[in-house]
């Protein structure tokens, strides 16, 4: 016996021994008992059944009690007290069941008589909720309705209607007065569209005659013809009809609502502004009940819950989704992808873009007072043949194109520009800074680039510093490490933390190329920069190069360190919410103006790496000849190399 047959047991000890205090059996009229067998009866009295055996009570258990009243049952019979057919019959159950229960309590004890959750829907209306169901039905209520307010199934509500004889008019369809053009009035009929019922419901009684007046080419905003969120059908009508140009949220007051936790991201979403710059830019995607909010409100929320592509809306119900943006259903995959060639049809990509930069930057103008710059690698694995870019993370090489991205002095994105193959940082930098220059707001003011190695130029950088743009680089090429005791401690409170580096600050060195022998130090030829090295851990030196004598050097550290920020954000973003995944299956035509890889010049690469290796192994092996080489026999290195030359000649033979 387990720990709660034993508990149950002495429980009922317990209220025997209570019984007998408390109850005379005198006072039990006998026509009041159940017997049995001539030594054991049973009475229900004040909620609770008592049990007695020749006089002595055995169980007193509540009525309401299901689990204890088995016990009792199956203890009677186990104990050998009263058989199977008397035991029913008293309690009020088959015979059957009486057996199953002694099965179920031998293998499980107590748990085993513990009732089944019903995990169903009740199977049927009970007589009580007829007069309801005839009162909504009357009311214009549909099935699904019905079934949701009631908690049974819709097959439960059709047949409730067939018993008592309640049928619906027939549907009509509309006739839609757009039909040559599909694109701008309707969704997909199985997906967005329902028939408009025959029967006018209460819901759309409440239009005042100037909504119903409208004509065919008016589209209504912000109205919805629907009260309840589960059936948007009204709404989907006015759809197809042209008449309305998105669908208003509406949210249930108590609904169970799956991933509700993602809403806490809206009022972060109207903060900055997503929805108004999209509706300035586009303006509207015309009539229908998917619109360019929805549309937008709907990607932004499946991307904070990790549904990457649209592809990946097939895993999901539309209706629990449809649920959080205040629809019946959310959009589905040819919905979503529909959605999107039509703003791409727009050509407005750089011109959101802009905006959206411009209305930042608004916002708090000092996080362009530092921007970075650097170029993402985006690997493709299709069948097109692309030239190959380095992938840092992996260090490998593979078909990929690049993007260059700029960041602000907090590291978060302000815009990213797309070139065609993979331009290095050097070509893309001067133009994309020019473009940047444009979105910034008068009276402009001097801005500090940062970015890593692949953009080190020194021409590049002139040219920069005299467009209005101080620079912030790492120096590329072997240097000369400084001596370990120029290094101080320098430390600075930056951004409400102390940043502290052991820094050797040389306020003016030369970068760039020495000038050709004979010729004079022109201008161009070198260009005089400050450089910042900070002493690692490791032991390392990094050389950093700057134009800019007014800030600190450890400011100067602190600022080019940071910009790991974006290779985080490549990072995070990249296995997070799938940065560089394709979202169509088109292909582009690169423009014969970009410079493409020649098939031959790979070749002769190839061939002069093989060259240049066997050239390193003939040096290699006339080394060693050289070390082993007996100077009585050959004391000057000439007569050695006509030797080896000579022996050469003669082993190639």
């Amino acid at each position: 016996m387990n720990r709660r047959a034993a508990a149950s047991v002495q429980k009922g000890m317990s209220n025997r021994n209570d019984l007998q205090q408390s109850l005379p059996l005198e006072a039990l009229p006998v026509n009041e008992r159940t017997s049995l067998n001539p030594s054991v009866w049973m009475i229900d009295r004040d909620g609770h059944r008592v049990i007695f055996c020749r006089h002595e009570p055995l169980f007193r258990i509540p009525l309401g009690d299901r689990v204890h009243l088995r016990m009792a049952a199956v203890t009677l019979r186990l104990s050998k007290l009263a058989s199977q057919e008397k035991i029913a019959e008293a309690f009020g159950h088959s015979v059957a069941t009486q057996r199953r229960w002694e099965e179920r309590y031998q293998k499980q004890q107590l748990d085993g008589l513990a009732p089944k959750r019903n995990l169903g829907l009740p199977p049927k209306v009970d007589a009580t909720q007829e007069a309801v169901v005839r009162r909504w039905f009357a009311a214009g209520k549909s099935n699904r309705q019905l079934a949701q307010r009631l908690a049974v199934g819709e097959a439960t509500i059709r047949r409730t209607l067939r018993r008592l004889g309640l049928k619906r008019p027939p549907q009509v369809e509309p006739v839609l007065p757009f039909a040559e053009e599909p694109e701008a009035t309707a969704e997909a009929p199985d997906e967005s569209t329902m028939a408009v019922p025959a029967s006018a419901t209460p819901e759309r009684s409440e239009l005042n005659e100037s909504e119903m007046a409208m004509g065919a080419h008016d589209v209504a905003v912000g109205v919805s013809i629907d009260c309840d969120p589960a059936d948007r059908s009204g709404d989907r009508a006015l759809a197809r009809l042209g008449l309305l140009e998105d669908a208003v949220p509406l949210f249930a007051d108590a609904e169970e609502l799956p991933r509700a936790g993602v809403l806490l991201a809206v009022p972060l979403l109207v903060r900055h502004g997503l929805v108004e710059v999209f509706q300035d830019v586009y303006g509207s995607l015309g009539p229908a009940f998917y619109g360019l909010r929805t549309t937008v409100v709907t990607l932004f929320l499946l991307a904070l819950l990790r549904i990457k592509r649209p592809e990946q809306l097939k895993e999901y119900r539309p209706d629990h989704l449809g649920r959080i943006v205040g629809l019946d259903r959310a959009p589905e995959v040819k919905t979503i992808r529909r959605k999107l060639s039509r703003l791409a049809a727009f050509g407005r990509a750089a011109e959101l873009m802009d905006v959206s930069a411009r209305r930042r930057i608004e916002e708090d103008r000092k996080r362009i007072a530092f921007l970075y710059v650097d170029g993402h690698v985006r690997e493709y694995h299709g069948q097109y043949p692309l030239s190959k870019a380095k992938k840092p993370q992996r260090q490998v090489v593979t078909p990929a194109t690049t993007d260059t991205w700029v960041h602000d002095a907090a590291g978060e994105p302000l815009l990213v520009v797309t070139h065609e193959v993979n331009a290095q940082l050097t070509q893309v930098l001067e133009p994309i800074l020019d473009d940047v220059r444009r979105l910034f707001p008068k009276p402009r003011r001097r801005i500090t680039v940062i970015f890593d190695r692949g953009g080190f130029s020194p021409k590049l950088f002139a040219r920069l510093i005299d467009k209005g743009f101080d620079v912030i680089a790492y120096r590329k090429g072997k240097t000369r490490d400084m001596p370990r005791a120029q290094f101080a401690v320098q430390q600075k409170k930056i951004n409400g933390a102390w940043r502290e580096y052991e820094i050797c600050d040389r306020l003016r060195v030369r970068v760039g190329k020495r000038p050709p022998k004979g010729e004079a130090g022109g201008a161009g030829q070198y260009f005089w920069m400050r450089e910042v090295r900070v002493l690692r851990k490791d032991e390392r030196q990094t050389s950093i190069l700057t134009n800019r004598s007014n800030l600190t050097a450890v400011e100067v550290a602190y600022r080019i360190f940071a910009r790991w920020r974006q290779e985080n954000f490549f990072k995070y973003m990249g296995e997070e919410f799938a940065l560089d995944a394709l979202v169509e299956y088109g292909a582009e035509e690169v423009s014969a103006e970009v410079d493409r890889p020649n098939p031959q010049w790979a070749k002769i690469t190839r061939r002069l790496k093989g060259a240049r290796t066997e050239v390193a192994r003939l040096q290699a092996e006339l080394g060693g000849q050289a070390a082993d080489n007996d100077e009585t026999t050959r004391p000057t290195m000439r007569g050695f190399k006509i030797v080896a030359v000579h022996s050469l000649k003669t082993g190639a033979a």
